[in-house]
């Protein structure tokens, strides 16, 4: 890799980063918009994102994070006020961003015209910020300097704070407002004028203050020192258009303002102080305590890691009585164990890498089908494999998206229900065992399974007869049939009958599961359960058929050894009664479709059985003989073969025999 693949995959890395920043900043910043260190994280972040495009030589994306910077900048100064119209505008912004880094990873060049977008954002300067001129006529007269000092004296702090506020297009302004000698509701326009003050820019002082002036304890004129970026003659054209205000007077101070931006100070400090520590030579400079690592990397370290426990698995097998032997492979599995739980800790992100994405995307279909929604996140800070969280973002967008389009009804209806206007989304990831479990709850209208039934039907999906003898849990399940949809039309929201059969399909390709739960006018749960890690697990060795299998532990609920007399016949079916539940029985040879002779099994004294979870229920999966549990590696069985029924991967034994891990979901 040259350094311009390398640069350009670091510049990709980070812009993710800072864009996902920037939409969770501006999402608070919506619900919070006078809170300075949020417009602070939200200008750093698209600075950030400029910087970085503009040494990498992409001008489309500099000049576009620089037009956003602009509109933060006057945020920042208090010249602009957020409201809904800029929030929109910077989120089309971000839009725009991602779209323009597409680009370049797919084309190597920036192609999508933005050119649209910025004409917006210059609206938003000159109708937010920049007044047009007034015609009219001048009204201007100066005051003396020596009165506005005598009239607005400031502290040092004071003045340091002016100056703080200042951009290097802004000025500061003295102006004596003076009011008409008839004016009846002194305060009332003494307000106004304070009012109109903040609108105009940052209002540094005034003689009176505003305490005085509700009190209405003052003569007939007003002092105000104002920071701003307009022209004295719209200046005095604004406070001039206030009801009884007989004359405006404004003298601009002759020291214009060259303060630097803040963050461009911060940045000049901290290369200053590199450049000095590296001149320097000085050893005790301060780096990050994390460092980013090509994933494939970790791949190989993984696959290294596994071949290891793989050869310490054959050495164990060797079975040596000697001592020493003894020493060196319980030796070799403390390193295995160890080095195996430290790859897996570095290959462990949050969840919240993915959760983050949604609030984005639930606040604008909420918007866009005038709804109300809540989003609640729990659990974000639960870890998952890396190879995993990279699968995950399309099938729980698709559960969202469906969520909020069938689940969440409309404030009206809901409201018409007895339900809050507002619903309400709760996604949740927790750790139960060696599993990761990720849940979409609402409390929308529930599916209603007859109307599944009648599509299904309609559709061809099932039968009549087939949907008289479906349990409630198998109805709710013919949402996952591909091209299975109940809505009546075709929107950009859902439709048009994919979505739920690519999450199966998706789940099931990371070796989890996806489950659905629904309840009419209460609301649906979808949970999808998924492994810690697809490369190394936990599993039962089973001889089937005189070869040896191996069963994933996380599958399992149980073993036993049954007699022939325990199992009973329903509807013509094998089961047995464990704990007061009826397990239905199969034998593993024949859902492996190898040459077995039906029912051979009834003739053992003691007949092997492991129990496991297969979707919502537990199955009794009869095998020849039950060895022991062992931690192996999982290898893929390649693209010709991955299509095996029941099948899911093969793991290399102790005697160097290739063994074949069983896909026990899809055995009923």
């Amino acid at each position: 890799m040259d350094n311009r693949e390398q640069y350009l995959q670091m510049f990709f890395d980070e812009s993710a980063e800072y864009l996902q920043q920037l939409n969770e900043n501006v999402l608070l910043l919506e619900e919070n918009p006078d809170d300075e260190e949020i417009i602070n994280a939200v200008f750093r972040a698209a600075h950030s994102v400029k910087g970085m495009s503009a040494t990498m030589g992409y001008e489309r994306l500099t000049d576009l994070t620089h037009r956003i910077e602009n509109i933060l900048a006057k945020v920042r100064n208090k010249e602009l006020q957020i409201n809904e119209h800029i929030i929109d505008t910077l989120f089309s912004g971000l839009d725009y961003i991602k779209t323009l880094l597409d680009d370049i990873r797919a084309n190597g060049e920036e192609v999508t015209d933005v050119s649209t977008y910025l004409r917006k954002l210059e609206e938003i300067l000159e109708n937010g910020g920049v007044i047009q001129e007034p015609v009219g006529a001048d009204r201007k007269a100066k005051a003396g300097q020596q009165d506005f000092n005598a009239m607005l004296t400031l502290t040092e702090e004071e003045k340091e704070e002016i100056y703080n506020k200042l951009t290097g297009d802004e000025s500061v302004y003295n102006i004596k407002v003076i009011l008409a000698q008839d004016c009846l509701l002194k305060n009332v326009r003494g307000y106004m004028i304070l009012k109109k003050a903040q609108e105009l820019g940052y209002l540094a002082k005034s003689n009176p203050d505003q305490r005085e002036i509700e009190d209405e304890d003052f003569g007939d004129s007003i002092y105000i020192k104002l920071v701003s970026s307009l022209k004295e003659k719209q200046i005095n054209q604004e406070f001039a258009d206030i009801i009884d205000v007989a004359e405006v007077i404004i003298h601009k101070e002759d020291k214009q303002a060259k303060v630097v931006k803040e963050i461009e100070k911060e940045e000049k400090k901290i290369q200053v102080d590199n450049n000095k520590k590296l001149r320097e030579g000085l050893s005790n400079i301060q780096v990050s305590p994390t460092v980013r690592v090509d994933i494939k990397k970790l791949d190989n370290l993984m696959n290294m890691v596994g071949e290891l426990l793989i050869n310490k698995t054959r050495l164990e097998g060797l079975n040596i009585q000697s001592d020493v032997y003894q020493d060196i492979i319980q030796q070799l599995d403390r390193v295995t164990q160890d080095l195996h739980h430290i790859v897996m800790q570095i290959r462990m992100v949050p969840i919240g890498g993915i959760f983050n994405r949604f609030p984005r995307m639930v606040r604008d279909l909420s918007k866009e089908l005038n709804k109300e929604i809540d989003l609640v996140i729990e659990g974000a800070d639960t870890e998952l494999d890396r190879s995993l969280i990279d699968e995950l973002g399309d099938p729980l967008m698709h559960i969202l998206r469906n969520s909020i389009d069938h689940g969440i009804e409309t404030p009206e209806v809901r409201k018409e229900k007895g339900k809050s206007p507002a619903g309400t989304i709760l996604l949740r990831a927790y750790q139960k065992g060696s599993e990761i479990i990720i849940e979409v709850e609402d409390d929308g209208a529930g599916i209603d399974t007859d109307r599944v039934v009648e599509k299904a039907i309609q559709k061809g999906v099932i039968t009549a007869d087939d949907a008289r003898q479906m349990e409630e849990r198998d109805k709710l399940n013919l949402i996952f049939q591909p091209g299975f949809s109940t809505s009546e039309e075709v929107t950009d929201i859902s439709g048009r009958g994919v979505g739920m059969d690519v999450v199966r399909n998706v789940v099931e390709a990371l070796d989890g599961q996806v489950f659905v739960e629904s309840e009419l006018d209460v609301g649906t749960r979808f949970t999808i359960s998924l492994p810690l890690t697809l490369a190394i697990t936990q599993a039962l060795m089973v001889v089937i058929n005189n070869e040896v299998y191996a069963i994933p532990l996380s599958s399992i609920s149980e073993t036993l050894l049954i007699s022939p007399d325990e199992i009973m016949q329903v509807r013509g079916q094998d089961v047995i009664l464990l704990r007061e539940n009826t397990i239905p029985l199969v034998e593993a040879a024949r859902q492996l479709n190898l040459p077995v002779e039906y029912g051979k099994y009834k003739e053992y004294e003691e007949i092997p059985v492991v129990i496991i979870k297969s979707a919502e229920r537990l199955v009794g999966l009869i095998v020849d003989e039950l060895l022991n549990q062992q931690e192996i590696v999982i290898k893929s069985l390649g693209k010709y073969l991955i299509n095996i029924k029941n099948i899911s991967g093969a793991t290399i034994v102790g005697d160097g025999d290739v063994a074949l891990i069983l896909d026990v979901r899809n055995i009923a």
